[in-house]
């Protein structure tokens, strides 16, 4: 006669040095369930699969890019720097952009430049170290459609551009006008919200991004990378298919 296990206990869920590959970090989700976390632009089940990705990727709120802060150098308050993107999201809320100090580094008082959705407003901001600019978007975002942002900062001056609309322009406070930031940039979120940007933002990214351009400089979302965690490709912004063939790669250990 057969036993029914109706009240059966399941067997514990246990990570193995290979259980997510090369290219995954395995992590203990409950009892009976464990995860794959995949790095360096892998995915499946197993973190088995390569997904190239050039100048368009896919965010799900876990994910992230690191470029070195050698992209976005900050040299001088007489300088312009410029930003510019493409995304679309139905989030009303998620950090798209961040650049500020090493990890570790409190935050409060701090330097920082930061592009984000807030209640599904876009919104610029910049710390220099006299009182933060905030420069929000006229409309909401959040509508699923693509949209393209420029924003510009030349000393504690700054502007947003949304869809070659109006500009909208704001400053931030008191005397400074030298950007002084340490940090890598990450686009689309950081590992950790709340030590890295003093809850600035509560929420990742989660929407494409595209054509990240910096001082007029596109990066590629791969090859000018140096980490990268859980991203995929925005399957709807790929035009070119057999790209990847000829094209290497640095890969992350």
């Amino acid at each position: 006669m057969k036993t029914k296990c109706g009240a059966c206990t399941p067997e514990p869920a246990v990570c193995g040095p290979d259980t997510c590959g090369e290219h995954g970090d395995c992590e203990t989700v409950n009892d009976t369930h464990i995860a794959c976390s995949c790095r360096d632009y892998y995915d499946g089940p197993n973190c088995e699969f390569f997904k190239p990705i050039e100048h368009a990727a896919k965010f799900d709120g876990s994910a992230f890019i690191v470029f070195s802060s050698d992209e976005f150098p900050h040299l001088t308050s007489e300088k312009e720097e410029t930003i510019e993107l493409r995304f679309k999201t139905t989030a009303s809320s998620g950090l798209i952009f961040w650049q500020g100090q090493q990890p570790g580094t409190p935050l409060v008082g701090e330097d920082y430049v930061s592009i984000g959705l807030h209640d599904g407003y876009l919104v610029y901001s910049y710390e220099l170290g006299g009182g933060a600019a905030q420069i929000t978007s006229v409309e909401p975002v959040n509508d699923g459609k693509e949209h393209r942002v420029r924003v510009v900062r030349k000393g504690r001056k700054g502007s947003l551009t949304l869809d070659d609309g109006d500009v909208m322009e704001g400053q931030s406070s008191g005397i400074l006008a030298m950007l002084n930031v340490e940090g890598d940039i990450y686009l689309g979120g950081v590992p950790d919200l709340e030590s890295m940007t003093a809850g600035l933002h509560d929420h990742n990214f989660v929407g494409c991004i595209a054509d990240i351009t910096l001082n007029g400089v596109k990066l590629d979302m791969m090859a000018n990378a140096i980490d990268g965690r859980n991203v995929k490709p925005c399957e709807q912004w790929i035009k070119r298919r057999k790209w990847l063939r000829n094209r290497k790669y640095r890969k992350f250990v």
